[in-house]
This record gives structure tokens, sequence and C-alpha cells, in this order.
């Protein structure tokens, strides 16, 4: 549970549609971020959906949370909310196999058609009714959103319209210059790009998760003094239980989504590769997930490369849960497609197990930039499968041998802590405030 809070006098709006009891890892920024800003002299409200249809649930993360921090729910007309509606009230089952992944692949081209900015406009009139309540109730002193979804960030736009309240807009991901976001004719990126300015131009301060994002939102609009990073990070309290066990095997670890944005192809390759060439042995390696994998087959990658044996598929568990099985690795995985923009937030839970990263990613990437920079592990191409297998034997050698070492920079570790991080962001909403703490 999280300390009491210590003062009331400023509050903020929490604009999330990604919240618990919703899981995976969209919600953990919205969720910190509401745990430790009472902390700092900000009283949170968070408005969010009512329940969707969604991959994965995690409600234990709600216990974090003061009771002092009030959720408002609302219903919605986008597709996740009216499936969970239909489904709950005709009571079908979810559909299984490889037909999710077509009908997801399906529906996400149709809702590019259909859905504009996204498929959670239809959330935007609920929440910017609820909000202007909140805000006029409540006496709100500042409006905070953070996408994705991108429209939301239409509601914290109106809201400040309406209610004359600064307004602070989060970007978690990128919203325009994404690989793998769809665009069905050039108007629909015009218009995406020209609500991306609007968006710039009106928030009284824009704040992206990692500095590739704060880096090409500068290079394409105006208004980039207003712009700056907070970045993801990792919460001490997530790991209060110890970090520190022996692993018997060579231990593999993957925390998070299998995608085509993050594809563990190249990693699966070299690994047959050397156990091919007989250099692991295939009873001396293990290779565990906790996570999902999305619009790709996962059991076909692994059939196809032979790794059943060492492949341990623990699936989605609660967040702290998931962390514990996390403490037998010898060495994290970290991989992405080839866009420097992606930046799995996962890389600074990683810190805290002292163990190495090998990051699959391309160089250029702020994550692999960051890998490098603090001394986290080594840096590998995705293209360079090479690369990785040669990189792979040395960390499982390093084992044999017992000659593992590992060091860090401890005062570069603790500018990631979600704790602090917060008290960056509320220092920026004092300062729009003008309320000093």
């Amino acid at each position: 549970m999280c300390e009491c809070i210590k003062r009331k006098e400023k509050k903020v709006l929490i604009i999330a549609y990604y919240f618990p009891p919703l899981g995976m890892g969209g919600v953990q920024r919205a969720t910190k971020f509401a745990k430790y800003l009472p902390l700092f002299g900000w009283n949170p409200f968070v408005l969010t959906v009512k329940d969707v249809e969604y991959l994965a649930k995690d409600p234990s993360l709600l216990e974090e949370l003061s009771p002092e921090v009030e959720i408002v729910r609302t219903g919605s007309f986008d597709p996740l909310r009216i499936s969970f509606v239909l489904k709950s009230f005709f009571k079908k089952r979810k559909p299984k196999g490889k037909s999710v992944k077509k009908n997801r692949v399906r529906r996400s081209k149709l809702s590019s058609w259909f859905f504009f900015p996204d498929s959670k406009i239809g959330w935007i009139p609920f929440a910017l009714f609820a909000g202007l309540k909140l805000v006029r109730e409540e006496k709100i002193d500042l409006i905070f959103t953070t996408s994705p979804p991108p429209s939301l960030h239409l509601a914290g736009y109106f809201l400040k319209l309406l209610t004359g309240k600064p307004w602070v807009a989060d970007f978690r991901d990128p919203w325009i210059g994404y690989k793998f976001e769809i665009y069905p004719t050039f108007l629909h990126f015009f218009l995406k790009d020209q609500l991306v300015r609007l968006i710039v131009r009106n928030a009284d301060r824009i704040i992206s998760a990692n500095p590739s994002i704060t880096k090409i939102m500068m290079e394409q609009y105006s208004g980039a003094k207003k712009i700056g990073t907070i970045n993801q990070g990792y919460d001490e309290s997530d790991f209060e239980t110890g970090v520190a066990r022996k692993a018997e095997l060579f231990t593999i670890g993957y925390l998070g989504t299998f995608s085509p944005d993050c594809d563990p192809e190249p990693l699966f390759w070299a690994l047959r590769n050397l156990i091919d060439q007989k250099l692991i042995p295939k009873d001396k390696i293990k290779f565990i997930h906790v996570g999902l994998s999305m619009g790709m087959d996962l059991d076909g990658l692994i059939e196809k490369y032979d790794l059943k044996q060492v492949f341990d598929k623990k699936g989605y568990l609660p967040h702290r849960k998931a962390l514990d099985q996390m403490k037998d690795v010898s060495i994290f995985l970290l991989v992405t497609s080839d866009n420097p923009l992606i930046f799995p937030a996962k890389v600074f839970e990683y810190l805290l197990f002292k163990k190495p990263i090998l990051g699959i990613v391309p160089q250029e990437s702020g994550v692999g930039k960051v890998i490098l920079e603090m001394k986290l592990g080594r840096v590998v191409s995705p293209e360079d499968k090479n690369g990785i297998a040669e990189t792979l034997l040395y960390y499982f050698s390093n084992f044999e041998n017992k000659t593992f070492s590992f060091s860090r920079n401890e005062e570069n570790v603790k500018k990631f802590d979600r704790r602090y991080l917060t008290s960056k962001l509320a220092s920026i909403f004092d300062q729009i405030t003008g309320k000093a703490r």
C-alpha cells in the first residue's frame, strides 16, 4: 500500500484509458504516477473506462493505490467496451486458436478506416462529460492525459477550452512515425498529423516516455520548448521480496509480449544454431517467458526451431508474480524490430535484478544506447544472427566458468526510480500552476 497522502491542496485529473484492473505494461505509468503523486503534494483523480474486453487483467495493481485516490469509470462506445458488454450479456465464450489472431488483424485494418483518430474515439464523449463534472465539482487544478490511445488527448484539449485549466499531454508511444501504424489513405495520415500539431500547440506541456519520441516531436512540430522526457522506470517496492538467487541452468528470461515489434526469431535461430553445433548442450539451457504473444504464432516458432524442451512458457501473470519468476534468470532478453522509436519499459525493471541484458535491438535505438551507456549488457542488431549467437555463447561460457561479472552506476539507476520520476512530473505541475510545494 502506498504511503499516506501528505497534502491535498493541489488536485490533478489523470485521464487514462489503460488502467487497472487492466494488466500488461501499458498500465504501469499512469498507475505509478497515481501512486506517488500524493507524496509531492498532488491529489490524483483518475478518469478511466469501465470493464473492457482485454488480453490480460491484474487487479492486484489497484492495491498499490491509496484509498483516497478516487477512480471514476465511465461507459464507452469503443469496440473493446462494446465487446465486453455484448459477451457479458450473451455469455459467449472467448474464441481460441489462430482465428483470434486473424480476427484481430482484420479488425485492426477495418478500424483504421472507420475510427478516427483511433478505435477508442467512442470513449471521448463519456470522458469529456465525466471530466468536466470532476473539474468543476472537485476544483481540479490541472488536467493530465496519457496515451495511447492518442484520441484521449482530445478530451484534454476540450476540457482545457471549456474550463481554462492547464493541461499536460503525455505520449508513451509515438503517434506519427510508428512503423506498423496503418494509414488507409494519405488523408488519414494528414489529419492525424494535424491533430498532433493541435495538441502540441495547445497543451501547456508535452511529455514523452523516452528521448527518441521527444527528439522526433521536436524535429517535426513547433513548440519544442514545451516538449520534454520523463522516462519509464521501475518501482523498488515491486522488488521487496529480494532478487538474489542462482540458477542451476543457463537461463534466458523475457518479461513481456512477443509481437512483430518484439520478434524472438533471431534469438531462436541463434540458439538452434549453437545447439546444433554442440556449443551449448540442450540440457543446460532454459528460456523463461512471462507474458503473451500477439500477432504472431509463437508456438509455431518454438516448434520450427525445435526449442520446446528448453522453452518454459509461463503466460501472463500479475506484475509482482511475473517479477518473481525472473529471479532465476542468468541473462535478460530485450528484443525489438528495426524501428528505433520502440523503447520497451521492461529494461528499467531488468535493472534491479543486477543481471546482464542481451539487447537484440537497432544499434542507434534509444534503448540500445541506454544499455550501452549504463553498461547493462550487450547490444546486437536483429539482422546480425551470427553476432547474436556469438553473444549468447559468450554469456553461456561465462556462466559455465562462473566468471559472470556485472557492474553498474547506482546513481544512474536511481534516476529511473518511479518515485523520483513522479517528483519530476509534480515539479512540472507546480511550474505550470504556479503553486510551489
